[in-house]
């Protein structure tokens, strides 16, 4: 991404409002904890928003389109326990990548086709296809955890190279730019949104908005399957459901950054923020004892206030565009 892209996301009213939000949490946490500023918790929040930024990108990359995809936290569990199951074999790092990749991605074909080719709407199919995998994960797994018999994969998607930084961090940048480069400086980027825009005026226009949308569900069930392996690298196990806290705040981080769900908007950078924002309020919540509940309703919060904003925000742009064409009309 160039400069002047990074300059304009970071000056958005979104962007603003995020990194406030931020300074705000990170104040008051370290004002209630002696903990938060310390490097080690530091090195936490870093480990902890890679996983939930990477997950992030899929969702907004099919949010932009017009899409939605809630299967990829069951995806997250499928490629971490094909993963860990393939290690016991003994076989080499490559294979066991190999066969954790292509379980999360026929996830993303099945998606893309149901949706695509049978014309079925993404929430219901994602929806069926997050309960089939969960299902699927659970008899794989025997129902318990299964531990990763590997050395050198934790250490790809987990290994600690530069100053004790692991490398699921990153795993998260490099994502980070060539998703943002993707979707900004390419013809398929530029395809991306036309889709989400107005569909039909893109498929006038000549883009294979169904080919755009395929691949959207296949990346996001990569995307899912990178951040599986991260997790059974952090704990050396696989174990099932392990991607359900993932759930909600991986929904939550684009539409925090501004994404719509009817497609058309959204910025990497501005998604990033969120998912910064929504592992601060995590990480603070754990270091002050509260329960998961706490934090469940803490996102829930959040979530519908960014949802209400943007209602708020698209109805007085819809009254002031009113009204302007009221005075063009009346005019002499």
């Amino acid at each position: 991404m160039g400069w002047r892209e990074v300059k304009r996301a970071v000056l958005h009213i979104n962007s603003v409002v995020l990194i406030v939000a931020i300074i705000g949490l990170g104040v008051a946490f370290s004002l209630l904890s002696r903990h938060f500023l310390t490097l080690t918790n530091l090195r936490v929040i870093l480990e902890t928003m890679s996983i939930l930024t990477i997950l992030s990108l899929g969702v907004h990359s099919l949010l932009v389109a017009g899409e939605i995809d809630i299967s990829f936290a069951a995806v997250l569990g499928l490629s971490a326990v094909v993963a860990a199951l393939v290690s016991s074999g003994n076989t080499n790092t490559f294979l066991l990548i190999l066969s954790g990749l292509a379980a999360a991605v026929a996830v993303g074909l099945a998606n893309g086709f149901f949706v695509v080719n049978m014309g079925i709407p993404s929430f219901l199919v994602t929806l069926a296809s997050m309960a089939g995998v969960n299902g699927l994960v659970l008899l794989l797994s025997n129902y318990r955890s299964v531990l990763l018999s590997d050395d050198l994969f934790p250490e790809i998607f987990y290994g600690r190279p530069f100053w004790q930084v692991p490398t699921a961090v990153f795993w998260m940048v490099g994502l980070i730019i060539v998703t943002g480069i993707v979707l900004r400086y390419t013809r398929f980027g530029r395809w991306v949104y036309a889709t989400g825009g107005n569909n039909r005026v893109a498929l006038l226009m000549g883009i294979p908005t169904k080919r755009v949308r395929y691949a959207l569900f296949v990346a996001s069930s990569f995307l899912a399957g990178i951040a599986g392996f991260i997790v059974a690298s952090r704990s050396l196990s696989a174990r099932p459901l392990i991607g359900d806290a993932y759930l909600m705040p991986a929904i939550a981080a684009p539409i925090l950054g501004g994404a719509l769900l009817t497609g058309g908007r959204g910025s990497v950078i501005r998604t990033t923020l969120g998912a910064l924002v929504l592992t601060i309020i995590t990480n603070g919540a754990n270091l002050l004892g509260l329960e998961p509940a706490y934090q469940n309703i803490f996102m829930a919060i959040i979530l519908i206030g960014s949802l209400s904003t943007q209602g708020g925000r698209d109805l007085i742009r819809r009254l002031l565009a009113h009204a302007v064409a009221r005075r063009t009309k009346g005019a002499p």
